[in-house]
């Protein structure tokens, strides 16, 4: 000791030294200091135990409530169907799992003692006790979950007496390893779309292990303004990133019969796919449930900010700023730009290919009407729209990197056929739209409106003929004058003067004689009507006409279904401000719809066997006709108005049982057993379909589908101005006006509600433009 003492003092450490030292120390600073310390351990403890309860009770109470929609596909040329899926059978261990946050980790390396055994052996720390599902075993995560440490969750406090800066995107990490779940009493059904066409069906049973899940969690800054408008930045928790991968998949197919063995052989075309979807699934559900999970977090930790920062080593001011979309937004998935469709009828698949793109490979234009290939997007629920510009990449389950061989795949008319498809980018699809369309395809909608004065005139007629003019007057709607609410003739036959002059029902009357006639709150009609009884029978008469700027129409449902096509769904409508401010519903144009044939369930390569029973194409030789007509016979007979209303039957192979080897445009086909398709008409223009013959003139083969003016467009046919166009707002409804808030889906929904319960709607509408210029004649 005194060697120790002799060495300190020629260091210059006297014992005077020392207690001048102790003298100056500030006793209340070191216990503060050392009190904070402690504090500080026990808040990231308590900050870990609260971030832990909470993430993971969120990821045990969503995954086993979790139903998954029934999953159907394509895989290899194999159609699938599994349904009947859940999570409840979700199960995790303890030990699988590790929360991190700034740098400090919770995990659980060994068993866990009983909840009566941590209670009594806990240290004073918060326990927060979360109720979980109680399906799991003993040794399983169960009926509750405590605080960190209380649960015997190992802490660790990476960031200590390191100098390690914690990545601000990996601030919160929580990682569940060997996850396991199992699936019973699942249903499912498959059809080979190739030789041997094995098909089948059943239950069974799925069991899941080895998956996991991560979720990432990023600091960001977000700005908050107090009640003083001063504006401040805070941490806010948003999520960077989630992921789950399943290893392994054990799925066993229960089914009847001998061949229920060759279906447990090929269980292994449904266990990628499942596990796929299986995957897709949960983080799509970890990614929409993310917003609820974020709320929780910020509420819990905005009390350790300071903390959490000091503790990961970051500024608040070298954050990245935050939003909504960050924090919300679906992360796509690699393969959710794939789609593959399953054709099964005996007819052409009904794509616009365009072979010569600049890509080098195969692209989609469009899917036609009629075809077979928007019939199959439809039983899908997908819009046919989705797959233009789309690039081909597989057939039957065949990928093809050479543009020939997958081009002949697609002409072989085997079915059912699966194709494989890469869906376009949104400029990619335009790309090929305005290829295929040309330059001048999409005129400028400014170009087809024209200066309208010409067709802003009046009408003179003179009237030098004695006797009746055969005319009938009404107010006009407005009652600012009075107009043409019928034309009569006489019991004889003879022709009154109004009609030979080209008087229209509904023209208004504007001079009687060149004194006007027209003016506001029936002074205009009180005056013209004065004027007929003064001068109405001297001859000659000059009657001048406008045409009206009001005009009711009454919208009926054909009494015979036949005719029952169109509705409100024709009208296009846009909002139109006018120069008052005033908004307006306007008739923008009209939508055309489906014709007769392809309402009634016409495809593209159909035949044509008979008209009004008439045997025609492959008709006349399921008939015995030696000589059938004619691509040129078979139109005259169409287009022969006396051949109306008009019935035609189609005929369609049959996909059962049917060789996949034969062609459907084949001359033959068994008639007997195909199925047939009538449809009738009351007019060649709503058959809305083109005809073509093959190469042998056999048969009659529908080549082309097209849409038709419904019966809304027809009755608005005579109000189209001199441009074609329809200058319409609509100013009332069954009486009702339409309010100056409407919008164009309000007015076509009080539209469908009176066609629909009323089977009529009532129309007034208004050519604003034409209004003016008539009133300015005033």
């Amino acid at each position: 000791v005194d060697d120790a003492l002799g060495i300190a003092e020629k260091a210059g450490i006297t014992k005077d030294v020392v207690m001048k030292q102790m003298e100056s120390l500030n006793v209340n600073e070191v216990l503060d200091t050392a009190q904070d310390a402690i504090t500080d351990e026990k808040a990231r403890r308590k900050l870990v135990s609260s971030a832990t309860d909470t993430a993971l009770d969120f990821i045990l109470r969503i995954l086993p409530a979790m139903e998954i929609p029934p999953f159907d596909g394509v895989k290899e040329g194999m159609i699938y169907h599994l349904s009947n899926l859940s999570m409840k059978g979700f199960k995790v261990k303890k030990e699988d799992i590790v929360v991190e946050i700034a740098g400090m980790r919770a995990t659980k390396p060994g068993p866990v003692p009983d909840l009566h055994e941590r209670q009594n052996n806990n240290d004073g720390a918060t326990a927060s006790i979360t109720s979980l599902e109680s399906d799991v075993g003993s040794s399983d995560v169960n009926s509750s979950f405590q605080s960190v440490d209380s649960l015997g969750f190992t802490f660790e406090d990476n960031q200590t007496g390191s100098g390690n800066k914690v990545d601000a995107t990996e601030l919160l990490i929580i990682d569940v390893h060997n996850i396991s779940s199992v699936m019973n009493d699942l249903i499912w059904s498959f059809e080979q779309t190739y030789m041997p066409y094995l098909k089948g069906g059943g239950r069974a049973n799925v069991q899941f292990s080895g998956g996991s899940i991560r979720l990432q969690f990023e600091l960001r800054k977000c700005k908050k303004e107090n009640g003083d408008g001063e504006v401040r930045w805070e941490p806010v928790l948003c999520l960077h990133d989630r992921s789950c991968a399943i290893e392994e998949v054990n799925l066993v197919l229960q089914g009847e019969g001998r061949l229920t063995w060759i279906f447990n052989k090929l269980a292994s075309i449904f266990k990628g796919p499942l596990r796929d979807y299986v995957v897709t699934t949960i983080k799509n559900m970890l990614t929409s449930q993310s917003g609820a999970l974020l709320e929780k977090l910020n509420g819990i930790l905005s009390p350790y900010w300071n903390l959490i920062l000091s503790t990961a080593k970051l500024e608040l001011d070298e954050l990245v700023e935050t939003d909504e979309d960050v924090i919300t937004a679906h992360v796509p998935d690699e393969d959710d730009g794939v789609l593959e469709l399953v054709w099964k009828e005996r007819l052409p698949l009904g794509m616009n290919l365009l072979l010569n793109d600049a890509s080098g490979r195969l692209k989609v234009v469009d899917f036609p009407r009629g075809s077979q290939a928007r019939s199959v997007c439809e039983l899908q629920q997908i819009d046919p729209v989705v797959f233009e510009g789309a690039t081909i990449v597989g057939v039957n389950g065949a990928r093809y990197d050479e543009k020939t061989l997958l081009f002949e795949a697609l002409k072989d008319p085997a079915r059912p056929k699966a194709v494989l498809f890469e869906l376009a980018k949104t400029e990619d699809a335009e790309r090929i739209k305005r290829f295929v369309a040309g330059k001048n395809a999409d005129k400028d909608e400014s170009e087809a409106f024209e200066n309208r004065e010409a067709d802003f005139y009046v009408e003179s007629v003179n009237f030098k003929e004695d006797g009746n003019l055969g005319i009938q007057f009404s107010k006009s709607p407005d009652d600012f004058g009075i107009a043409v609410n019928n034309l009569h003739k006489s019991p004889d036959g003879i022709v009154f003067a109004a009609e030979r002059y080209d008087v229209s029902v509904g023209d208004l009357l504007s001079h009687i004689n060149g004194q006007l006639v027209l003016e506001e709150s029936g002074r205009g009609r009180e005056k013209a009507l004065a004027l007929l009884k003064e001068v109405g029978h001297v001859r000659p008469l000059a009657l001048s006409f406008v045409k009206p700027y009001l005009v009711r129409k009454f919208f009926a449902k054909p009494a015979d279904d036949m005719s029952d096509n169109g509705g409100p769904e024709e009208f296009l409508l846009k909002e139109q401000t006018l120069a008052d401010g005033a908004k307006r519903i306007a008739v923008r144009g009209f939508n055309e719809i489906p014709g007769m044939a392809e309402s009634g369930g016409v495809m593209i390569g159909d035949h044509l066997i008979f008209i009004n029973g008439k045997p025609v194409g492959a008709g006349c030789r399921m008939m015995g006709e030696e000589k059938a007509p004619d691509l040129q016979e078979v139109y005259e007979m169409l287009r022969d108005k006396n051949n109306y209303p008009i019935g035609l039957t189609f005929a369609r192979p049959r996909t059962k049982n049917a060789s996949r080897w034969k062609a459907s445009s084949s001359t033959v086909f068994e008639l007997d057993t195909a199925d047939t398709i009538c449809v009738m008409s009351e007019s060649f223009e709503q058959l809305g379909c083109i005809f073509g013959s093959d190469r042998f003139e056999v048969n009659m083969l529908v080549t082309d589908l097209f849409a038709v003016p419904g019966c809304i467009q027809e009755e608005m046919k005579p109000y189209r101005d001199l441009n074609g166009n329809i200058n319409f707002c609509i100013e009332s409804i069954n009486g009702q006006f339409v309010p100056s808030y409407a919008s164009p889906s309000i007015v076509l929904n009080a539209l469908r509600r009176s066609w629909s319960a009323d089977g009529r709607m009532e129309i007034l509408f208004s050519d604003d433009e034409r209004k003016i210029w008539t009133k300015g004649l005033t």
